[in-house]
């Protein structure tokens, strides 16, 4: 895995474009090299990156990870309770402003109250969260404030009401009421949707729109769509030119040698075949991949804890593949007929000058 750190600035969604197309994506907290990037930021006169962390635009109150496998949505577990934010996290609620208009803030800040009874609203003093706010109002036996055009006059001074984000573009009321009156300030609602990283490795909200500067991922693999047999393949990953980072180093491309084959079964997820052909080949009475010595086949069975070995004397097939779905979760390569054509995987690797 490596890392790429922008110090230009950009939006998330620029960001995570420009990741797409230059790498892989943008860099998750998973995936994330802390060592590295602490070391960068330092560097760095900004304080924060962008990095692939969203919250689910179905449920305001929950952050995810990017998908990196499809390049859209969010995945994996809900990350809204994670000790590594740097202030409690909450989802957006609705505070009448000093000027009398209405401003998106996250719940977790605090204000006075408006509860109301119908369309009876009283302001209460006394700071409190939107959620400490609505406990407040219920044993009054009344709610936050649903605002309406005939109770809209009463409100003289900030506090909390009872709208809040449900989802991405969906605000709601509590309670039982409702209204379509909105008095939202200038720019407003303005939402923090998009994470971002600070050097000591906290996580914050931030508007999407904001410019900051980011980090991409990236690996030694490409995922090539097209249907080769497998010697057509290996010299497609051969004929690949392409320019390397450094002066001092020159890029080759070969057969894909793969040991992490749970990790290559998630890039291969946008190939257009079912099965990939990857650098393995039976040869001279041997399994050899294309780009080192003679596999050692006890020692990577070891790794890939798989569970049958490879044949020792096969017939017409003896290429290697690997299939995009796993079903009984072995791991396993599977070995076809070379002559077949499928999709395949190149192996980037950067040669230093000098080394042969």
């Amino acid at each position: 895995m490596k890392y790429i750190y922008y110090p230009q600035r950009k939006t998330w969604t620029e960001a995570r474009l420009h990741c797409q197309r230059k790498h892989i994506d943008l860099a998750t907290w998973e995936s994330l090299n802390q060592y590295s990037l602490r070391q960068w930021l330092r560097e760095q006169t900004n304080n924060q990156v962008w990095i692939g962390l969203h919250r689910d635009p179905v449920e305001d109150s929950v952050w995810k990870s990017i998908n990196v496998q499809t390049g859209e949505g969010l995945s994996g577990a809900n990350l809204t309770q994670s000790s590594h934010w740097y202030k409690e996290h909450s989802g957006h609620c609705a505070v009448i402003g000093d000027d009398k208009m209405w401003h998106s803030v996250q719940c977790s800040t605090t204000s006075k109250v408006y509860c109301s009874v119908n369309d009876n609203i009283q302001n209460h003093g006394g700071k409190m969260n939107w959620y400490s706010a609505s406990r407040y109002c219920r044993k009054r036996n009344s709610n936050l404030s649903t605002i309406t055009t005939t109770n809209k006059h009463e409100i003289n001074s900030y506090g909390w009401i009872g709208l809040y984000r449900q989802a991405e573009n969906h605000w709601t009321w509590i309670g039982n009421m409702s209204s379509m009156y909105r008095n939202w300030a200038p720019g407003e609602p303005l939402t923090k949707d998009c994470g971002s990283v600070d050097r000591d490795f906290k996580w914050h909200s931030n508007e999407c729109s904001k410019n900051m500067s980011f980090v991409c991922y990236d690996d030694k693999l490409v995922v090539v769509n097209e249907n080769k047999t497998w010697e057509e393949a290996l010299t497609h990953c051969k004929g690949i030119k392409a320019k390397c980072e450094s002066p001092k180093c020159r890029l080759l491309y070969n057969s894909g040698r793969l040991y992490n084959s749970s990790y290559i079964r998630e890039r291969i997820h946008k190939a257009t075949t079912d099965e990939v052909w990857i650098g393995l080949r039976f040869l001279g009475g041997r399994w050899l991949w294309m780009t080192e010595p003679k596999l050692n086949v006890s020692s990577i069975q070891h790794k890939l804890k798989v569970q049958e070995t490879l044949p020792q004397c096969p017939s017409m097939a003896n290429c290697g593949a690997l299939s995009k779905h796993d079903i009984n979760d072995t791991n396993n390569w599977i070995i076809r007929d070379c002559t077949e054509r499928r999709n395949f995987v190149c192996l980037k690797q950067c040669l230093w000058n000098g080394a042969s």
